[in-house]
Parts: structure tokens; sequence; C-alpha cells
């Protein structure tokens, strides 16, 4: 804590003289009423009181000031702090749950935040998450509106295909941790492996794009005809899953 320590001992000195003034003004010795006179002892109280009033006032001026830094400055560590606590806990959450959207995404912003050279790339995962999210929620609408319940097989391909999602995005990741701490940018990290992963999430979104347009048809075949046959949308589940098959071989 910085102290202004000419402005606290000048300060004191007249607090102390003012202290005194008032205490021998008050005793009122016959000497001093002598010398002075009764309005002279007036007036000595008067700045006695004015000293001790100008002592205390320059010595509170320069500590407030930094106690108000000192208060700031503990302030400031415990934001950081609790900010790298927040971090450590969404880190550990992610390392327990890889496969998690959510938790996925919240790595991927934390990546960004603590290197902004990675935000083009960490913003083209997060897209491709939302994208998937919104086939989701679509998904779920199209069944619930119609009763499908004859189409609820086609939920856990597009939960997988999430979940595919999810393990590039990881390698993604694990290629950001090398530069996270802001010692380098997108041109220090594996192409290739980058490019791999965001290329085979498109090739992930354009398969659940195209199952949710076969389950539209289907269902509203179904609702107009009453008809039951599915090969069409079954071959492409069929496609699918054979797809997702080969492709968590790799991993």
């Amino acid at each position: 804590m910085k102290i202004n320590k000419a402005a606290a001992i000048g300060g004191g000195v007249a607090a102390v003289a003012g202290i005194v003034g008032v205490a021998v003004a008050a005793s009122q010795p016959a000497s001093l009423i002598i010398a002075l006179g009764v309005r002279g002892i007036a007036a000595l109280k008067v700045g006695s009181w004015a000293a001790v009033g100008v002592g205390v006032a320059a010595g509170a001026g320069s500590t407030v000031p930094a106690v108000k830094d000192k208060l700031k400055h503990n302030n400031d560590v415990r934001l950081i702090e609790s900010r790298q606590n927040e971090e450590q806990k969404s880190l550990e959450e992610y390392a327990h749950d890889s496969l998690n959207p959510e938790k996925t995404s919240a790595r991927l912003i934390q990546l960004a935040e603590n290197n902004p050279k990675l935000t083009e790339l960490t913003n083209k995962c997060l897209d491709q998450l939302e994208k998937m999210d919104g086939y989701q929620k679509k998904h779920k609408s199209l069944l619930d509106a119609n009763d499908a319940v004859y189409l609820r097989d086609t939920i856990e391909v597009i939960n997988e295909s999430e979940r595919r999602m999810c393990r590039n995005m990881r390698n993604i990741i694990n290629c950001c941790i090398l530069v996270e701490d802001g010692s380098g940018g997108i041109e220090d990290l594996d192409a290739d492996i980058i490019s791999t992963a965001l290329s085979d999430n498109e090739d992930e979104l354009n398969s659940v794009g195209t199952l949710l347009k076969y389950s539209v048809s289907y269902i509203n075949n179904f609702n107009k005809n009453g008809v039951k046959d599915r090969s069409e949308l079954d071959a492409w589940l069929k496609v699918t899953k054979a797809y997702l098959g080969d492709k968590n071989e790799n991993y």
C-alpha cells in the first residue's frame, strides 16, 4: 500500500500541534491569559482546532486513495482467481465428457478467449455444432408434431452423427492446446488434421440434412396415403450407419 509519506507526516504534525494548542488553551494558565488576553486565547482555540482538522484531513487524504488502491487490487486478484477456477472447472468437465456438444462448445470458446488468434477456427467449429443443433431441433419438432413414433430410430442416428462431430472437434482442440497460451496461431497448427476434421463434419451435416428431408417426405406420404413403406428412408439410414461405423473404426 503506497501512502503519500510527506502528506501523512505533515498531517500528523499539524494534528499534534493543534491538539497541544487546544489543550493549552483549554487549561487557560494565568501567564497565557496575561500574554494573549481573552480574545487571544479564543483565537488560539479556533486556530488549534483548525490545525487538528487540517492534520486529520491531510492524513485521510493521503491514506484513503491508498486504501482504495489496495481494495481495487484485492478485487482484481479475486476476479483473476475466480476466472482461473472457472477455466479449470470447464477444462475438467470437458475432459470427462469430450463428446458432449455443450462442453465442447465451452472448451472452444475458452480456447479463443485464451488465444484470440484461434477465434476464426473456433467460430467455424461452433457454427458446425450450432447447425447440427438446429437439425436436431427440427427433427424433434417434426416427430413430435406428427406423433411419428415410427421414426424414433432416426434420433439415435442423428445423435451419433453429433458425437462423431465432437470427436472431430476433439482432434482440433488437441491441436489448439499447443498454442492456447498465445504463443502461436492457426499457422502453427496441423493443417491436415484440422482440414480433415472440418470436412468430415460437413459430411455429417449433409448426411443429417438429407435424413431430415427423407423423414419429411415419409411422414407426409404416411399422413396423406397411409403408406408405411419406408424402404427409401431405411436405405439411407443403412448407408448413414455404415458410414458412421467405418469412420468410428479410425478412432
